[in-house]
């Protein structure tokens, strides 16, 4: 990722001086897939703003996407990072890694950093992402050893020290176990088998991918699963973390079963992190937006995991923890903050992925109410899989298995209002 403009380093500190001079100030918390796409935003049209940016990362910005397959081998470490050291300098942005967001005060427009600096700011954004759900049972001195660093233990995959952990573990031969059957949790299965592991993954609902996939898809899949050798248990619970001598050894499940494992992993899913801005603007799972990515208080912006957005259909707001969203989403914010205008199309669910070989794509509303006017298609042949779901005679969710070359026209006619839908599923 290159900087749109290649605004010099002197942008730094010739920027104009916010409220107090003719210029902008700028500050961004968060430097992942929302915030870098802010970042061009901004520089494409203000070359000469004070942008500075704070990440609680050590290093530029990475794919989180990609560390399942950095897990897997199929991706080295280097390439996991989207920008260079260089990037911010050559953006002429100031770079303030290893730090975290403190505290707010919007109206004095300052924000306090962990190392005791206070950034003083005219266009705010936040884009913090989210955090990994912790369950009890895997929280600090609750029997695991989360958030360390050796081979065993207790931990989530959020992070690329996380993804690190989870690799050494694999290779040194540690029996891994996965509680959670959401997409991280089945990728994460499916990148430890194709490095040779036989991963067991546990999940609390009857099903796996009971949130982004109906009944026959979730099926068909863990079927396949199964016969690639990953080990998988539904309608079961983690109860407690077993330790002994050498760390950890298994866990107790709800229906009394032990399962021995040295490493747990936890795929819960992700809770936005409000923490910043909550008392400030508008809250509710995430921080609340405009179609422009502005919160309740004008200065104040939010994009990425961290926001809740209006979705397509004008029928509610959303919280969209997937990557392209938060890029549309941070260069909407940017542009916006930057004096430009642009809008975010709005929240379109979509979970993509190959499982061992099968490919799978889900989006929108993947339920058919049973009255008003609600109804479903579906076509199966072997384990492909196709299924509509229709509101009156538009098109407004679908889920295929094994044959997905359809995904993108489906997509882009619910985009569209949903009409036509018949000449997608004709044989």
């Amino acid at each position: 990722m290159a900087c749109a403009t290649g605004a010099r380093d002197e942008a730094i500190t010739a920027g104009a001086r916010g409220r107090e001079g003719a210029g902008v100030k700028y500050v961004v918390v968060g430097a992942s897939a929302a915030g870098l796409s802010a970042l061009q935003a901004i520089r494409e049209l203000d070359p000469h703003g004070d942008v500075t940016v704070v990440d609680e990362e050590t290093r530029p910005a990475y794919s989180r996407v990609l560390l399942t397959h950095y897990i897997a081998g199929t991706v080295e470490d280097r390439d996991l990072f989207l920008v260079e050291e260089e990037f911010y300098r050559k953006c002429g942005v100031r770079a303030l890694l290893g730090v975290r967001a403190t505290g707010l005060d919007p109206d004095g427009r300052q924000v306090d950093l962990t190392d005791g600096r206070v950034l003083r700011y005219d266009r705010l954004l936040v884009a913090t992402g989210a955090r990994a759900v912790v369950p009890g049972w895997s929280a600090p001195g609750a029997g695991g050893d989360r958030g360390g660093t050796g081979e065993t233990g207790v931990t989530g995959l959020r992070t690329r020290d996380d993804a690190v952990r989870i690799r050494r573990a694999a290779l040194a031969g540690h029996s891994v176990v996965i509680v959670g059957g959401g997409p991280v949790g089945v990728k994460l299965a499916c990148a430890l088998r194709e490095l040779g592991v036989t991963p067991t993954l546990l999940v609390g609902s009857p099903r796996i991918l009971s949130q982004v996939a109906d009944r026959e898809a979730s099926l068909i899949l863990e079927r396949h699963l199964v016969r690639c050798g990953v080990r998988v248990r539904c309608g079961v619970e983690v109860s407690e973390v077993i330790r002994g001598p050498l760390g950890t050894e298994g866990v107790v499940l709800s229906d009394g079963s032990v399962l021995p494992g040295r490493l747990v992993v936890v795929c819960k899913g992700v809770e936005p992190r409000t923490e910043l801005v909550r008392g400030h603007v508008a809250v509710r799972r995430g921080v609340l937006v405009s179609g422009g990515m502005q919160t309740s208080v004008p200065e104040i912006y939010a994009a990425g995991d961290v926001a809740e957005c209006p979705d397509i259909w004008g029928e509610g707001t959303r919280v969209s923890a997937i990557w392209p969203h938060a890029s549309r989403q941070g260069k909407v914010a940017g542009t916006n903050m930057a004096g430009g205008r642009d809008l975010f199309p709005g929240v379109l669910p979509r979970n993509a992925m190959d499982v061992l070989g099968t490919p799978f794509v889900s989006m929108g509303v993947l339920d058919a109410p049973a009255e008003g006017g609600w109804r479903s298609v579906s076509r199966r042949r072997g384990d492909s899989y196709l299924r509509l779901v229709i509101r009156g005679d538009s098109v407004v969710g679908a889920v295929l298995v094994g044959c997905v070359r359809m995904a993108g026209p489906i997509q882009a006619a619910i985009r569209r209002g949903g009409r036509g839908w018949e000449e997608l599923v004709a044989p």
